[in-house]
């Protein structure tokens, strides 16, 4: 499985095509002749199969979210980084500093002096304060929900962000995750919400160069406003027909940074060339498989609760998962990081499986068995589709395991892969049954709280919901989550973050595999600089789309 991307990151002439069985690139420089590191590109590979699309709206979800995230978050930049791999301060991006009002409303930041956009134009606060007012004026784009009072210019190099309400875990959204656009080009956009954007000019390290189904190029800007970087003198998102296609180009040398899930990944890449292949994993989200809670019998707690039980989690992160994932906390809660918002009962707990226990808890909600089949309150047999993303080598694996595994408490799933794309319109139009897929997380626990339980994040099945996608909806939780976003005081904090692990662990409204060991993978032979286990002076996650633009400026080709 590759995470959903919350955003969220990725000319010359040389690209990418994708043969039936691998990804061969024809070439590894900016010009697609040359080999040498200090005019080679680097070729990156963000873990979604399929083509590419002309789309670099960073307003829109399945851009966000998707492949193309990568392009946003090299092109585009936000006021601050944020490293989710650590619990550290933000480090300043296009913004130098910032400071809050006693009340939480009010953020005043100073940003940087001497940017331009990539198009010559100076940038200055009155691009920041038109990006926030427009995510106002059209909720539709407001991918992240921030609650934006207004925003305002105080000078060039000024600027202040209002809220309606204090929202202090979301900072890392409304500072991090937000991409800053020139006025002076959206504002001539009629409709901001629909167009395609396909020529993306940012303030970013490197600048849009060139697009096809299979490959974008970014070439350096070289009149980026940090001295020195970037280093390297472009950037080369490319496709793969899936993880073992995408592992045979790394290994070939084709790719030098991939976010893929491997099974083994010490024997798959690393010992294949321990000189030069390297690889990270940290406790990244949540693994989970994603039932649609408008329809029965997911709706059912009882039911989500027997599921959860039949499930063989040692095995799926052995066999499926490369061994580099770790036991979920039933809460959802990361750990070690969140330790301190994990709720005394739950303190230790991991989700085993229990089969009689299982069975007992689905004849109590009043199930029934014909034979070894499981019968639904319908009166008709239990069964429903499982569906993951094509070429997800993973995920699929699991997916074979789960249908073994809810075989045994009489429930027959049948195992569904699609395209990335039709995935994604599924997933958030609420037309499947259960998904494989990740509850995302940041800097702290409020977004994974937030975008997998808000019920302002969803909306009718078949209109697109922004991130709620289960389609969960219950007051008392919408109004914890209202709690934890409106106070910074430690104790109410975490009061607010233990009630919601504990609402989560006793309804189960997404069913945790385990905890996302995340992979990143990368070759060094050519360049120097990537964060590793022992430095993560940034997340090396390429599948988050600043990642890759806040990196790559600081890569150095090998001399």
């Amino acid at each position: 499985m590759q995470p959903r991307k919350p955003l969220r990151m990725r000319v010359a002439a040389a690209i990418a095509t994708v043969a039936a069985a691998t990804l061969i690139i024809t070439g590894c420089s900016g010009s697609g002749a040359s080999s040498s590191s200090s005019s080679r590109y680097i070729n990156v590979y963000s873990g979604s199969p399929g083509n590419l699309t002309d789309n670099f709206n960073p307003f829109v979800s399945d851009v966000a979210y998707g492949a193309n995230g990568a392009v946003l978050g090299a092109v585009y930049e936000p006021l601050f980084y944020f490293n989710s791999a650590k619990n550290e301060k933000p480090q300043p991006w296009l913004g130098s500093k910032y400071s809050v009002s006693p009340d939480g409303l009010t953020y005043s930041i100073t940003l940087k002096s001497g940017v331009k956009w990539q198009d010559g134009k100076p940038f200055t606060a009155a691009d920041v304060a038109y990006t926030y007012n427009l995510l106002k004026s059209k909720p539709s784009l407001n991918l992240y929900g921030l609650k934006i009072a207004d925003a305002k210019a105080v000078d060039d190099t000024h600027a202040t962000i209002t809220l309606t309400q204090a929202d202090y875990p979301n900072e890392y959204r409304l500072l991090g995750l937000t991409f800053i656009v020139p006025e002076h080009i959206w504002k001539s956009i009629a409709d901001p919400e629909k167009t395609t954007n396909t020529k993306p000019i940012g303030t970013g390290a490197f600048s849009f160069g060139a697009f096809t189904p299979q490959s974008v190029t970014l070439v350096a800007n070289k009149d980026y406003y940090e001295k020195g970087e970037p280093a390297i003198p472009g950037i080369r998102l490319v496709t793969s027909t899936g993880n073992a296609a995408a592992l045979n180009s790394l290994n070939a040398g084709q790719i030098d940074w991939a976010g893929i899930a491997l099974q083994d990944v010490q024997k798959s890449f690393v010992d294949k060339d321990p000189k030069h292949n390297k690889y990270t994993s940290i406790p990244a989200d949540i693994k989970a498989l994603m039932p649609n809670l408008t329809k029965a019998p997911f709706n059912d707690v009882a039911f989500r609760q027997a599921l959860s039980l039949s499930i063989d989690r040692d095995s799926i992160i052995k066999q499926a998962f490369g061994g580099t994932d770790t036991p979920g906390n039933p809460t959802s809660l990361l750990q070690p990081r969140d330790e301190a918002y994990i709720p005394d009962a739950y303190k230790g707990k991991t989700l085993d499986q229990n089969i009689d226990q299982a069975k007992k808890i689905l004849t109590g909600a009043g199930y029934t068995y014909s034979g070894d089949k499981l019968i639904g309150k319908d009166g008709k047999p239990v069964a429903f589709k499982i569906t993951t993303v094509t070429g997800y080598t993973d995920t699929i694996t699991a997916n074979q395991l789960l249908v073994q595994d809810f075989a045994k408490i009489g429930v027959t799933a049948t195992p569904e892969e699609l395209s990335l794309g039709a995935y994604s319109t599924a997933r958030q139009n609420g037309t499947f049954d259960l998904l494989d897929d990740r509850i995302p997380t940041g800097p702290n626990p409020f977004q994974q709280f937030s975008d997998s339980l808000d019920s302002a994040k969803s909306a009718p099945v078949g209109q697109a919901a922004n991130a709620n996608f289960v389609r969960f909806d219950n007051p008392d939780v919408d109004k914890l989550i209202a709690e934890a976003g409106s106070t910074n005081d430690p104790a109410k904090l975490t009061a607010a973050y233990q009630a919601l692990g504990t609402y989560f662990a006793e309804n189960q409204p997404y069913i945790i595999l385990s905890q996302n060991g995340a992979v990143t993978t990368y070759r060094d032979q050519y360049f120097t600089g990537m964060p590793t286990t022992d430095n993560l002076w940034a997340t090396p996650s390429n599948w988050l789309s600043g990642n890759i633009g806040f990196i790559a400026k600081k890569l150095k080709p090998v001399k």
